[in-house]
């Protein structure tokens, strides 16, 4: 039976066989925990695990782990794997930078190299900016591929403040700059932020 954790209540019966339930036990996948009441380094270790991390590594002590945030590394990381565009959206100071950069730091594992270039965007960002930094970002994830083996993400913050958002569409959907496709197998991984329009009723 599906059961919600907070309340106990019985959401819908007989979800699944006992046979798929024993094989997702035996392959890892426990249905019956609370994920928030696990201690913090159990929570690292299934996100390591998760992320093909070879070495637990908790590179922020301050940041709070909660089922939310799990949730969403986890589903960048799909879309990484999947070659799925990444945007991510949410309003200002709500955690998007500092989530991207936990996820960078946990990935080099301690290593003292950078592997997360953010790109602050605003409404005099030029696609020629938008290129170089691409090129820059380019260049450090092949140098940390070739040397550490592990991936590196551009992340272009407030990515719609600029007129120059078909350069960030090219770079992020089509995978090239100007025409020319990026290197390939070079673990770059490219995230956009964007913050919510408002529309303002009549009075205002």
């Amino acid at each position: 039976d599906a059961i919600d954790p907070a309340s106990g209540r019985i959401l819908k019966e007989s979800v699944m066989t006992k046979q798929l339930y024993d094989g997702l036990k035996l392959q890892r996948v426990p249905f019956n925990i609370d994920f928030d009441r696990l201690p913090r380094t159990e929570k690292i270790q299934c996100l390591c695990n998760v992320l093909g991390i070879k070495r637990s590594f908790d590179p922020d002590e301050t940041y709070e782990l909660t089922t939310d945030n799990i949730l969403k590394i986890l589903a960048i990381h799909m879309r990484f794997r999947c070659g799925i565009p990444v945007i991510i959206m949410g309003e200002t100071g709500c955690g998007k930078t500092r989530l991207i950069k936990f996820l960078c730091e946990l990935q080099k594992s301690g290593v003292e190299k950078e592997n997360m270039k953010l790109v602050k965007v605003h409404g005099g960002t030029s696609s020629d900016v938008i290129y170089a930094k691409v090129r820059e970002a380019e260049t450090m994830a092949i140098t940390n591929k070739q040397d550490n083996g592990f991936d590196s993400v551009l992340f272009f913050d407030e990515a719609n403040t600029t007129e120059a958002i078909s350069s960030i569409k090219e770079v992020l959907c089509d995978k090239t700059v100007k025409g020319q496709a990026l290197a390939a197998e070079s673990g770059l991984h490219i995230i956009a932020a964007s913050n919510p329009y408002r529309k303002h009723t009549e009075e205002m």
